[in-house]
């Protein structure tokens, strides 16, 4: 039998679950589930066994159906990963309770004792010894062998040390930190589970699911001390984790193209980061990745025209191009003279391969996708360059990595060979090359981490954002080296952000560029998108820019039924480089915006058409009541500053808890009303400091009540303004912390 576990967001209808089925818009959502399979089901806190009945294709959208073994099964997230035949590993600890990019995951089994009669039995789930526990152990004597508990002892030397028993997933181990020498550096939660942990320094001691979840266990010690607590979780000595937080801040894509909107301060940007992104792919095997010297020349070596000499060149152990022709002779020797007599070529170019020495870097670049990088063996010498079959001269190499979808680069180059370090592609060439397993210092294995965004792009939109921007267009060639010398300017047709997101989408799909997608048969299309991962392109503040004018024939091709891989796909060509462009069916176009800058009815009626729009308001309840170091309820202060927003305004112009939901003291507090919530209202209300004053009181306005004589004018009666009043909002800066905290409170007491 197959087992997972999969998160359903409760709704207000709760109609999945009631209905027992999960559809989404999103195939690898659903992951490896096949008919027949069991799946613990989590809702908010509750937690269901489901058996997989039929997988339906609706529209296109992905739909599994479910027969109910059980509902509301005895157990909470906590106790769930702490039943005793499940293997632990990060999958079970972290994503049964943390928001996760797919939302079923397999359940592995730490051996072969559990049965599907004990699967199906309820009282399974009640049975008090089923379920592990966390010992602390004095020292390694005390370790109980084959225990199905967790246990953690105390080393001779008082280190921290676990034991690795074969219920974990035996590639959590290398990541275990004695962490206690950290307590007290401000993690709370943290800090929470190593006092007790610490506690068994003395005498063993014994924790239930309840006393110490795992999952604190796991983030105390499987991680950096420094890494932040997961704001979603937080619990107290007394108080579960609030699973239902998680929530009711979770979204579900009800649309290829999905627009999220609402007031400032929503948090709309980071919660789509958080639902949709696939966290930053981590691999932590120092000795799998590579250290290149920046102090050694890069250089870019094009593999002829379309990179049609790549298939021979990486298959060999040497590189070089079609411009230093053997019969140039030896290149040490070669002068201008000889390029002025034979009437034609480049000397810059055709000397450049003598530099090339042992220890430096050569890039495969084609245009710009980056096929792989070598590293010289050897100096350029004249007599070893011609030993090849080739008909140009070459330098020795091996290969550091051939990677199997080529790397894009952020510009392309026109030379064959050139210089790299330092140059327009420098910084992206580096930032590239780190996310594929190299590193260039020892201080960067300090976490033996790769942080690798691996299936969306990020792009904010702007009064000058254009079409040439964002799908494709003409562009100047920039020097790529500082060293190249002058030469004609010259352009080239450049493909735009959504033009490269559309590229790694087809290659998520197994294509290596969107051409390849897009010279294949309609069928094979088909076959591909149907199961593959989707590619996130996020797009904030979406109005901000001439979006009709931005988006071009997209208005057609981004429309669901449209894109590649569907039965009515429309494959067009594009008006500069006249390439046939598509929008492939894993693309996901996920954008927000701020309904107090523009309202929705200022985009483009097409457009609208083609998008759903979900909009995202201020929730006070995810704000905090009580505060150790801070008397304000906070919850109270953001619903009594919105009631009087939508009196005064509208709803679109309120505030979102985003600006509060990290205070902790008084000097957070005043910096978010200094830097956020006032210049916020100043803005609403144009410099109105008397409505300023209707919403936040006016202890924050000094109020000038005196007279000012005006200067005669002829006949102007100004004694309709000699008494008026003038308000002025205070410098917070100058009022002590008790003082302003209760000038807060009395905005909703």
């Amino acid at each position: 039998m197959k087992l997972f576990f999969g998160k359903i967001k409760p709704t207000p209808d709760n109609k999945q679950i009631k209905e027992a089925y999960y559809e989404t818009l999103s195939p690898m959502k659903l992951g490896e589930v096949e008919v027949g399979d069991y799946a613990f089901i989590i809702s908010g806190k509750d937690i269901h066994l489901w058996k997989a009945k039929e997988r339906l294709d609706i529209d296109g959208h992905p739909k599994m159906t479910f027969e109910v073994i059980h509902n509301n099964l005895p157990l909470d997230s906590r106790k769930f990963v702490a039943f005793k035949y499940f293997r632990l590993d990060s999958s079970l600890i972290v994503l049964t309770i943390r928001q996760s990019p797919k939302a079923f995951y397999p359940i592995h089994l730490a051996d072969s004792s559990f049965t599907e009669s004990m699967l199906l039995d309820r009282n399974t789930y009640e049975q008090k010894n089923n379920f592990r526990k966390i010992n602390i152990l004095h020292s390694e004597k005390d370790i109980e062998t084959n225990s199905i508990d967790i246990q953690l002892y105390f080393d001779d030397n008082k280190q921290l040390q676990i034991v690795k028993a074969p219920f974990f997933d035996q590639s959590l181990f290398p990541n275990f930190k004695d962490n206690l020498s950290k307590e007290g550096n401000g993690r709370k939660m943290k800090d929470s589970a190593l006092k007790k942990i610490q506690k068994g320094v003395k005498e063993g001691i014994s924790y239930s699911y309840q006393q110490l979840p795992i999952l604190r266990m796991y983030d105390a010690l499987f991680n950096e001390y420094g890494s932040p607590d997961d704001p979603e979780t937080v619990e107290t000595e007394d108080e579960p984790v609030q699973e239902e937080r998680l929530f009711q801040s979770s979204f579900e894509l009800k649309s290829f193209n999905q627009v999220y909107y609402g007031p400032p301060g929503t948090g709309k940007t980071y919660l789509v980061r958080k639902n949709f992104c696939l966290d930053e792919e981590v691999t932590e095997k120092a000795q799998d990745r590579i250290m290149l010297d920046t102090s050694r020349n890069f250089w870019h070596l094009a593999p002829g025209r379309n990179g049609y000499l790549w298939d021979e060149l990486k298959r060999d152990k040497v590189l070089g191009y079609e411009w230093v022709d053997k019969s140039w002779g030896d290149l040490e020797q070669l002068t201008p003279k000889h390029i002025e007599d034979e009437g034609w070529g480049n000397y810059q170019l055709i000397s450049y391969l003598r530099y090339v020495k042992k220890g430096d870097y050569i890039c495969v670049i084609s245009g710009r996708r980056l096929f792989g990088i070598a590293e010289v063996t050897q100096d350029y010498n004249y007599q070893e360059a011609i030993k090849n079959s080739f008909s140009f001269q070459t330098v020795p190499v091996k290969w550091l990595k051939q990677f199997e979808h080529p790397i894009y680069l952020n510009s392309s180059q026109t030379k064959t060979f050139v210089r790299l370090n330092g140059g327009t592609r420098w910084s992206t060439l580096l930032t590239l090359l780190r996310e594929n397993g190299f590193y260039f210092g020892e201080e960067e294995l300090v976490n033996n981490k790769i942080i690798k965004p691996k299936n969306f792009s990020f792009i904010t939109f702007h009064q000058s954002f254009s079409y040439e921007d964002f799908i494709e267009g003409i562009k100047p060639v920039l020097a790529d080296s500082e060293d190249e010398g002058s030469e004609k300017l010259q352009y080239e047709i450049v493909p735009g952000i959504f033009y490269q997101a559309c590229e790694k989408a087809v290659q998520l799909a197994g294509y290596e560029t969107l051409q390849d997608c897009l010279s294949d048969s309609r069928i094979n299309r088909q076959k591909r998108f149907k199961d593959t991962q989707e590619y996130y392109l996020i797009i904030d503040e979406l109005n901000r820019g001439n979006v009709a004018s931005i988006f071009g024939e997209l208005i057609t091709l981004i429309e669901d039924d449209k894109r590649l891989g569907t039965s009515s796909e429309i494959i067009t060509s594009l008006p500069y480089s006249k390439s046939l462009f598509g929008v492939p069916l894993n693309l996901r176009i996920v954008a927000t915006m701020n309904t107090a800058d523009r309202s929705i009815e200022a985009l483009d009626t097409a457009l609208r058409r083609r998008f759903s729009f979900e909009e995202v308001l201020p929730d006070p309840k995810l704000l905090k009541t009580e505060m150790k170091d801070l008397d304000i309820n906070l919850q109270q202060l953001l619903e009594i500053i919105n009631n009087r927003l939508e009196k005064l305004l509208n709803r679109d112009h309120t505030i979102g808890h985003a600006f509060l939901i990290k205070i902790v003291d008084i000097k957070e507090l005043r910096q978010v009303f200094s830097n956020k919530i006032i210049p916020l209202l100043q803005e609403y209300f144009y410099n109105d400091y008397a409505k300023i004053g209707l919403v936040i009181g006016a202890d924050f306005l000094e109020i000038k009540k005196n007279k000012a004589v005006f200067m005669k004018i002829g006949t102007y009666d100004s004694s309709d303004i000699e008494d008026k009043t003038v308000y002025t909002l205070k410098n917070l800066d100058t009022i002590d912390d008790l003082e302003f905290q209760n000038m807060v409170r009395r905005i909703y007491e």
